[in-house]
């Protein structure tokens, strides 16, 4: 802190002396300066005195200065804004406020102004409290690009209950999360983009997923999974004449390795095969033809559990 004297000098030889003050005072360049330039080490009052000693008399006179703190000045933390979007700052200080850079804001000398930044700014408030004392402090505002979101893919499963969903990545600062819209899922992970459902419902499933960073509004995107259900027939007619005269699953592809099993009415096995390929055409495991009645059938899947039903042979 400095101040500069200024003394009227007289005929005598002068010299500047700290009367009294909280801090040390040095005199630049010399003390017997008349306009010497005192700087101290703390605030406060101090009081500084200009001598003249002449071979016939001496004076003395006396001058308080006060040195006042800076006036103390908080931008506020540093924020975020969506580009497009306006945020507005405040300062706090007691004084007058001047904002830069000025075209960026609503009142640059207001302590609170709206900015409307295309960029990522830093912006410099200046306080001057009533004695002219200033000091500043800086507020850095980010600008964030819109968010953008894809949940990925529809999906047709067939006879299948489970599958992985496929949003985009999320970016650093996002944060994501899914939810059932419609249908049904159990979510392995609800807050990551490339989680894992089961317990899928026949159907479309509607599934929601929504991003956010805090600073930009929200934006989301929804995925169908479709699960389609098995058609099995009751009747077969095995006569040759090119309709039902086969067992045929519609969706037998979507199980996986497939093993089938056919029973009489009686409990007996009369037919069975590992990997069922949609061609049992009502005949026993030495390929004789059944007889008409109806049969109990197993289907046990490699993706999914037991299927079992009733079928009819009439020929």
């Amino acid at each position: 802190m400095e101040f500069q004297l200024n003394a009227v000098p007289g005929l005598g030889k002068g010299v500047w002396t700290k009367i009294n003050g909280p801090g040390d005072a040095v005199f630049l360049p010399d003390p017997n300066r008349p306009d010497a330039t005192v700087s101290v080490s703390q605030f406060g009052s101090y009081d500084f005195a200009w001598s003249e000693i002449s071979p016939n008399c001496s004076s003395i006179d006396v001058i308080r200065v006060v040195f006042h703190a800076p006036p103390l000045i908080d931008a506020g933390p540093d924020l975020s804004v969506c580009r497009g979007n306006s945020i507005q700052l405040q300062a706090t200080g007691s004084g007058s406020f001047s904002w830069s850079p000025a075209g960026l804001l609503s009142n640059p000398l207001i302590s609170n102004p709206v900015a409307l930044p295309s960029e990522t700014t830093v912006f410099t408030v200046l306080l001057t409290d009533n004695w002219g004392c200033t000091n500043s402090d800086q507020i850095k505002v980010t600008v964030e690009e819109a968010l953008s979101v894809n949940a990925g893919p529809d999906q047709d499963l067939g006879f299948v209950f489970e599958t992985d969903l496929e949003a985009d990545d999320l970016k650093a600062g996002e944060t994501g999360e899914w939810r059932v819209i419609s249908g049904y899922g159990d979510f392995e992970d609800i807050r990551k983009n490339n989680t894992h459902v089961k317990n899928l419902g026949i159907g479309v499933n509607t599934f929601i997923w929504t991003i956010s960073n805090n600073v930009c509004e929200p934006v989301t995107d929804t995925v169908n999974i479709r699960v389609s259900d098995l058609v099995i027939p009751t009747l077969i007619t095995p006569n040759l004449d090119g309709r039902n005269d086969f067992f045929v699953i519609n969706g037998l592809e979507s199980l996986g390795k497939t093993r089938f099993i056919v029973f009489n009415r009686w409990g007996a096995q009369v037919y069975a095969v590992d990997e069922y390929k949609n061609d049992w055409d009502g005949k026993d495991e030495n390929g004789y033809p059944l007889l008409n009645d109806t049969y109990y059938y197993i289907l046990i899947p490699e993706n999914t559990k037991m299927i079992n039903g009733f079928i009819v042979i009439k020929r």
